[in-house]
């Protein structure tokens, strides 16, 4: 539990090796601790600095670290920041020598729950910092400025329906959609997650049961987060390994938030066993002479992983599916497990 009184300091740039990282120092005694550990470059701090003043200078005591500070806030108190080297042990080095002198060191969120607006706007700022792709990033910055807590406020019957039919996007703008592409062995499912993510991340062979784990690559579909899972050939299999990849490949699709159905149209038809999955089916190798009709499946798209035909098409499919009506700019969307939790009672409640 933080004190309210105390003077904090928090990290404010992602862990890990950096050029350059930022700390945020924040409470009464933030000027006068910061000016006794730092020296700048030229002249002398002043008794009581103004927004908006930087200084280039050296932080620290045996041991310093060249530094950029910056006043950002003056009231109702002060908050400053260190821009120091990236480092993990610079970061390290310097939290410490506040915490020598009482500073509280805390995490970004804890520095923002004592200093910012409400909680949803804080759970906003926290989607926003994981947000994984610039789509999501603007319907997260939308719900910061407010545009879900307006609308729960109206209680419009109709506005509540359309946010329960945005909830499953509300879970996914942080945390990528599922989806899995399964088929018969060598129908082509590495050769299509190769080509729609533009590198070779799974191994292509003749051979059936080349793949035998479930092999993830996550890339954005349409500005949506995509994990693709790339799964070992369903048939009846002839090993052990092999027999435990099938059963992977079964779990995985039996959690996906979408499954595709590959279909090679040059081979003999396979078709999937698993009834209970909602399979959408693709069609590929269309670039060879068909071996079987394919108007016998008048909705599956048509592509070719290999010569990277229907591509653009499939990824306009996927998008569809994943997301039937998107927001529109600005509109309200449940953006947390707490705000979707939250339509979903209303909706119990009105029924």
């Amino acid at each position: 539990m933080l004190d309210d009184t105390k003077t904090l300091i928090a990290c404010l740039t992602p862990p890990g090796k950096a050029a350059v990282a930022t700390l945020a120092v924040r409470g009464p005694l933030a000027w006068t601790i910061t000016g006794a550990l730092f020296r700048p470059r030229r002249g002398v701090l002043p008794d009581r600095p103004t927004v908006g003043q930087t200084w280039l200078g050296q932080l620290g005591e045996d041991v310093r670290d060249e530094v950029l500070l910056a006043i950002k806030r003056q009231a109702p108190e002060t908050w400053l920041e260190v821009h120091c080297h990236g480092g993990l042990q610079v970061i390290k080095l310097i939290e410490g020598l506040y915490a020598e002198r009482g500073v509280q060191v805390c995490t970004w969120q804890e520095l923002e729950r004592q200093t910012s607006g409400p909680a949803w706007q804080l759970a906003a700022q926290e989607g926003l910092v994981q947000a994984p792709t610039t789509r999501t990033a603007a319907i997260l910055i939308d719900q910061y400025h407010g545009a879900f807590q307006r609308a729960i406020a109206e209680k419009d019957p109709a506005q509540l329906d359309r946010l329960v039919a945005l909830v499953p996007l509300g879970r996914h703008l942080v945390q990528a959609w599922s989806v899995v592409i399964a088929g018969a062995p060598n129908v082509g499912k590495s050769s299509l997650v190769n080509a729609l993510a533009g590198y070779t991340r799974s191994i292509v062979a003749p051979t059936p049961g080349t793949t035998r784990d479930v092999v993830k690559t996550v890339l954005a579909i349409d500005g949506w987060p995509v994990e693709l899972s790339d799964t070992a050939g369903l048939r009846a299999a002839t090993g052990t390994i092999e027999v435990e990849g099938i059963s992977r490949a079964r779990a995985a699709a039996a959690s996906a938030d979408l499954c595709l159905w590959l279909l090679d149209g040059s081979s003999e038809l396979a078709l999937p066993e698993c009834g209970e999955i909602a399979w959408r089916m693709v069609i590929n190798k269309t670039d060879l002479p068909p071996a079987w009709n394919w108007d016998c499946f008048p909705k599956a798209l048509r592509i070719s992983a290999q010569e990277r035909h229907g591509l653009g098409e499939l990824c306009d499919a996927i998008s569809r599916w994943l997301v039937p009506h998107p927001p529109a700019p600005g509109e309200a969307v449940p953006f947390s497990r707490e705000t979707c939790e939250q339509v979903l009672q209303l909706v119990r409640r009105s029924n």
